[in-house]
């Protein structure tokens, strides 16, 4: 088990009234865009090149990370590191992780962790467990603290579409330092998301060909269901500004591309939050190779099933030594 000293403050952003609403447009745009809903809902994105893709969130790999260490434990042959370092984007100062190696000289396969916007551990510390297993299966784990929609609630279609860039830039980064860490394999390197961090890990998966393997945890493919669902701010506009915005960054446009890395998907057979016609539609537009399981738990997918069958699916991937299951 991990230390039960790591914690760390959690702050969760769904009091969607209670932030301001910003000014509507102007009643030409809004007619134009009330006459071209009916046809542009029908329409499917337009997709736009790997090169467009690319700049869109390319990102200087040169900033250093000036790496910092706030604490340290080690216990049963893995060590613990609180770590935090410089974000790509000055305003959020530092990303806080959590950075777990095994004892030894490697080579060691590489995982980043990527949590949920939820309760309990909406926060880096959701996979502490499964980081401890992996870690002595042979992985360095990277398990990174996200900032949109965990720190910073969805306000408008054109902040939050930024907000994505950048988040989905300090995912990329984050994969930077992990590969940066001594005796990490970089053949081997896998990625997991649950809730946003799937969402995100999905658009990681079309720019970045590093990545082995994605676990892809109760995800949707759009931002904008949550967004308009349960920030009322982001319907200033009108849902259909906010979602024209906001397709280019969509999870379901990226994961199209994601070939060659292998992806898993997980989905829970009770959840109020994705249909099974939603999660159906976001595993038909990957690519191959992928697998869908279901689970009979809800959306926090909270089971040892779900937690083994990813973990059994990781070792096969990075050729992991084989271990116990979760407990």
């Amino acid at each position: 088990m991990y230390p039960a000293g790591m914690r760390i403050n959690q702050r969760m952003n769904m009091a969607p009234d209670a932030r301001p609403r910003r000014r509507a447009p102007g009643l030409f745009i809004l007619g134009l865009l009330l006459l071209a809903a009916p046809w542009l809902t029908a329409l499917p994105a337009p997709q736009k090149s790997k090169s467009e893709t690319a700049r869109l969130f390319a990102y200087d790999r040169s900033k250093p990370f000036d790496l910092k260490e706030s604490s340290r434990q080690a216990r049963d042959g893995v060590t613990y590191r609180d770590v935090n370092y410089a974000a790509h984007n000055p305003p959020h100062l530092r990303i806080q992780a959590y950075l777990i190696t095994p004892d030894g000289n490697g080579p060691f396969a590489g995982v980043v962790f990527f949590h949920w916007l939820g309760r309990p551990d909406g926060d880096r510390r959701e996979f502490l467990r499964e980081a401890t297993a992996l870690a002595k299966q042979g992985v360095v784990a990277l398990l990174i603290q996200g900032y949109f929609p965990a720190l910073e609630p969805p306000t408008d279609a054109l902040i939050d579409r930024k907000r994505v860039i950048e988040q989905t830039i300090e995912v990329r980064r984050a994969l930077d330092l992990l590969l940066a860490q001594p005796n990490v394999d970089a053949q081997r390197i896998a990625y997991v998301g649950h809730d946003y961090g799937a969402m995100y890990g999905a658009v990681v998966a079309g720019v970045e060909k590093r990545v082995k393997a994605y676990v892809l945890m109760a995800g949707t493919g759009s931002f904008s269901d949550w967004s308009l669902k349960y920030w009322a701010a982001t319907r200033a506009r009108g849902e259909q500004f906010y979602r024209l915005t906001m397709s280019a960054v969509d999870p379901l446009r990226h994961v199209a591309n994601a070939a060659p890395a292998a992806l898993l998907f997980q989905f829970a057979n009770t959840d109020e939050f994705i249909t099974k016609e939603t999660a159906t539609a976001f595993f038909n537009r990957a690519s191959d190779p992928k697998q869908i399981e279901w689970y009979d738990a809800e959306h926090d997918l909270n089971l040892d099933a779900a937690r083994n069958d990813r973990r059994a699916w990781l070792a096969r991937q990075l050729g992991l030594a084989k271990s116990e299951k979760v407990q």
